[in-house]
């Protein structure tokens, strides 16, 4: 399975008109249904966000979501309707059967819930969770940035020196904030996957080395972080799960230059629907079907360097100006050399000397 689809799925889908036909209410809360429903999908029970099946989706809703009693009374009550407007949208072949799932767990899901809901409110009061503000954030992502390459689990990865680490680690924390709006605690699979996986290969001033080593490096940062207790148990192990299947990409990515590195991406979200990217009709025809998926999806992985392609682009037709510009200058330098040097008649006048002689 290819998980690297179901952030741009879901990307692609608030900006659909299935999504405006939900009430308010459930538009508020559809993301973070999907967001959550995906992870647990993925991390249980191996599946992508087209090939749910009824007995998986079944665990999830009776035994998996909401388990914790923490989601408020609206997200749960928005569940089934964000579910089945995002399974049509999708339009898979199991559609049906999961709606109708979906209808005979609706209940046991809510009751389970409230069950949750109820026992949490007589439960001691767990650990309060580290309260982040974006200054605390920043702060945290300096010292980590300095003192995290120093420590033995990081100096254990080959390749890269204190220097490459600082980067690539400065690097993924900003755009884990930035781009995907989490905080060490709250990190999903899906954004990981796509920051690790997707975004920082296309950042236009990373190495190749630096890609290859990506999946070595980040698996040491995250025990680092788990020794630090800024990764609990859970956050942790989803974190290494992210890693598992991600070098050979990886690897891959590392051997095309920027642009092919994009289209690569493309052709295994292409390969992730069920498109045979050898048949380049095929890909064609699907990629013209799909132009709303294709723009969300590059519009998200690209988002972070859209500064620096922006000027390149400006750069770039500031260059073609400019030699539009000279074109007609050379030409008149070169018609201007010419005139100097107009060719002479030698070649009649000594055929006129000859014919004289003749007589």
């Amino acid at each position: 399975m290819d998980y690297q689809q179901n952030q741009a799925h879901v990307q692609a889908f608030l900006v659909d008109a299935a999504f405006d036909r939900l009430s308010k209410n459930q538009q508020e809360h559809a993301q973070s249904i999907l967001q959550q429903v995906n992870q647990l999908m993925a991390d249980r029970h191996q599946l992508d966000d087209c090939h749910w099946t009824s007995a998986a989706l079944a665990a999830v809703l009776d035994h998996e979501l909401y388990q914790d009693g923490q989601a408020s009374y609206r997200q749960v009550i928005s569940t089934i309707p964000v579910l089945k407007a995002y399974q049509k949208f999708l339009k898979t072949d199991q559609e049906r059967e999961l709606v109708q799932t979906m209808d005979e767990h609706r209940k046991t899901m809510q009751a389970n819930w409230k069950a949750a809901a109820d026992k949490s409110d007589t439960k001691p009061a767990a650990k309060t969770p580290r309260k982040w503000t974006p200054e605390s954030y920043l702060a945290w992502q300096k010292t980590m940035v300095a003192v995290a390459p120093e420590s033995n689990l990081l100096k254990n990865v080959e390749g890269l020196d204190e220097t490459d680490e600082q980067y690539l680690i400065d690097e993924f924390l900003t755009l884990m904030n930035q781009e995907a709006h989490q905080w060490p605690d709250t990190w999903t699979f899906d954004a990981l996957q796509q920051v690790l996986g997707m975004t920082m290969p296309l950042d236009p001033h990373i190495k190749p080395y630096q890609i290859v080593r990506i999946v070595a490096l980040f698996d040491a940062f995250f025990a680092y972080l788990h020794q630090q207790n800024d990764l609990d148990d859970d956050q942790y192990q989803l974190a290494k799960r992210t890693l598992l299947h991600m070098q050979p990409a990886q690897e891959a990515l590392a051997s095309l230059n920027r642009k092919d590195r994009l289209t690569q991406l493309v052709m295994s979200l292409a390969q992730a629907e069920g498109v045979d990217t050898s048949n380049y009709e095929n890909a064609q025809r699907w990629m013209a079907t799909h132009r709303t998926l294709l723009t969300s999806f590059v519009g998200t992985i690209m988002h972070p360097w859209r500064d620096y392609d922006a000027r390149e682009q400006n750069n770039e037709m500031a260059k073609r100006v400019a030699e539009k510009k000279m074109a007609p200058q050379a030409s008149t330098v070169k018609n201007a050399k010419s005139k100097k040097h107009p060719p002479v008649g030698i070649s009649f006048r000594n055929r006129r000397q000859k014919s004289r002689r003749k007589h």
